[in-house]
Order: C-alpha cells, then sequence, then structure tokens
C-alpha cells in the first residue's frame, strides 16, 4: 500500500507541471473568455456589466446585428472550404510525388523548407510586395507574358482579392501536410501495391481502394489542422494585404473579431464572435472525426 502510494505520488508530482501548464495558459484564458463574452465589456467601462446571452443575440439578430457578421460569416465559410481542398489536393500530389522517387523528388523536399520556415507575418509582407500594382513581381510577369495591358491593384480587386489571400494562404500551409503525407504513404507496404498490380488493378482502382483507405487517418488529421489553420491563421494576410476591403469582400470572422475588439472596442461581443468561431471548427472537427472515422465505415458497409 506504502509503495503504491509512493508511486501515485511520483506519477502526480511529474505530471503537474504539465497540469498547471494547461490550466494556465489554456483552460484559464478560455473560462475568462467565455465570461467576458456574457458581459458588456467596452473601452472605458471598468468593469462590464453581466448581459448574459445578450452579445451573442445581438450578433445574430437582423436588427442589432454587428457589421457585416452573415457576409463574413459566408466569407470565413467560402474561404476556408477551397483553402482546405486546396491544401490536401495538392499536399496529397506532392507527398505521392516524392514516394515516387522521381527526378524532382529531392528537389521538392528542399523548395518546401521554404515557405514552411519564413514567419506568418513576413511571408504577407513578401505576397504584398508581389501584389504590389506599381512595381509586383506577378503583374510583371503577366504583362511580360502579353496576359495584362496595364498593371492591376490585385489586393483592390473585389473580384481577385480574397483569392489572392487564398494563394498565399495555400503556398505557405502547404509544405506541413505535404510532410505529413509523405510519413503516411511511408507507413504503407510496397507489398500491398504489388499485389494490387499482380491483380491487375490499375493507378486510379489503387489510388482510391488501397491508398485513400490507408491514408484516411492522416488525412483526418491534416483536415483538422487546415481547417483551424484556414479559420485563424489567414488574419495575417488579410492584416497586411487588405485590411478586410476592398469593402467587405476579405472580411472574414477573424478578422471580425479583430475589428469588434480592438477598433470598435466592444470587447464582449468580440469575444462572443471568437466563440463562435470555435463552435464553427468543433462541428467541422465532428464531421472529420465522427462521419469520416474509417471503423464507423466499415460498421456502414457491414451493415449493409
Amino acid at each position: 500500500m506504502k509503495r503504491y502510494t509512493k508511486t501515485s505520488i511520483f506519477a502526480y508530482s511529474i505530471i503537474l507541471p504539465s497540469l498547471l501548464f494547461i490550466f494556465i495558459f489554456l483552460l484559464f484564458p478560455l473560462l475568462y473568455s467565455i465570461s467576458i463574452s456574457f458581459r458588456g465589456y467596452k473601452y472605458g467601462v471598468p468593469t462590464g456589466e453581466i448581459v448574459w446571452f445578450r452579445n451573442f443575440v445581438d450578433i445574430f439578430t437582423k436588427e442589432t446585428v454587428a457589421p457585416g457578421f452573415y457576409e463574413s460569416l459566408l466569407v470565413t465559410l467560402k474561404f476556408t472550404v477551397s483553402a482546405v481542398i486546396a491544401v490536401v489536393v495538392i499536399s496529397l500530389t506532392i507527398a505521392l510525388l516524392i514516394k515516387e522517387r522521381c527526378i524532382t523528388s529531392t528537389w521538392l523536399k528542399y523548395s518546401l523548407l521554404l515557405p514552411y520556415a519564413i514567419p506568418g507575418v513576413i511571408s504577407a509582407v513578401v505576397w504584398n510586395w508581389i501584389y504590389d500594382a506599381n512595381f509586383g513581381v506577378l503583374n510583371g510577369v503577366l504583362f511580360k507574358l502579353g496576359l495584362i495591358k496595364d498593371y492591376v491593384g490585385i489586393t483592390s480587386n473585389p473580384g481577385l482579392a480574397l483569392w489572392a489571400i487564398l494563394f498565399a494562404y495555400v503556398w505557405k500551409f502547404v509544405p506541413a501536410s505535404t510532410y505529413i503525407f509523405s510519413a503516411g504513404l511511408a507507413t504503407i507496404p510496397d507489398s500491398v501495391y504489388e499485389a494490387a498490380q499482380m491483380d491487375g488493378a490499375g493507378t486510379f482502382r489503387t489510388f482510391f481502394k488501397i491508398t485513400i483507405p490507408s491514408l484516411m487517418p492522416v488525412l483526418q488529421l491534416v483536415l483538422v489542422m487546415q481547417t483551424i489553420f484556414a479559420l485563424v491563421m489567414h488574419f495575417g494576410l488579410v492584416f497586411v494585404l487588405t485590411q478586410g476591403g476592398p469593402g467587405s469582400r476579405t472580411r472574414t470572422l477573424a478578422w471580425l473579431v479583430y475589428m469588434e475588439s480592438f477598433t470598435y472596442t466592444r470587447f464582449g461581443r468580440g469575444t462572443a464572435m471568437a466563440i463562435i468561431l470555435a463552435l464553427i471548427m468543433v462541428v467541422f472537427i465532428y464531421v472529420y472525426l465522427v462521419l469520416l472515422n474509417p471503423e464507423r465505415q466499415i460498421e456502414r458497409k457491414g451493415g449493409r
């Protein structure tokens, strides 16, 4: 009994620093943020009065809706879905090319380190130079190729601004997903592909019947990561490139949270929006982890 007690004390003492870290830097800020969302905190008001769900009602009620909330929600969903699909498709394609060990495999491995290593803000500044309407590299290349007659303001164009941010985002976040997919592909035995070839399976059939099912846990991880990143990590690009413009074409929920909190100084409502954004993440993660669960799919096939 004494030995068990000593072992338990030792075990708890080992995990105590981790528990303290989680409480101080994760759990406490989360609980504090939730408490702020139920208060009418605003700049110049020392203590916000408790308003309960008024901040959430103000966000969703059309009469008192925060500026552009529904439009920002649509922009956010449009950007998130496009970004996740683009990153997954491109990164999986590059990972497959690396696995084939072709001539460009080594070049691809090392070139992916560049966007991955550049800090987010610096990356946004670089893309701001590339998109510049007066001396940007992209305008120069398009002009030399004869695709445009005059230099255009890419980030100030209502039809191009969001896609410009999307392109810069994909460039930044494809490398991480590519490395994860490469690690997942390395765990698939070559004997499985050899057996498929002997059975007469073609490239596409092998891909959808062997590669994708074997990568499903890795695919779930990438989808969860990229969805979280797409919902919040684009903020630096919006801040540097467009400031939410032109008009409201790039005003995402992450940008609206910033505006509500630090421009309009409605901290209570801004925190409520952040919680709504977090709930959207939870919905996406639920879809990925539950509906795309390989065991759940096996059970469905067995039921049929």
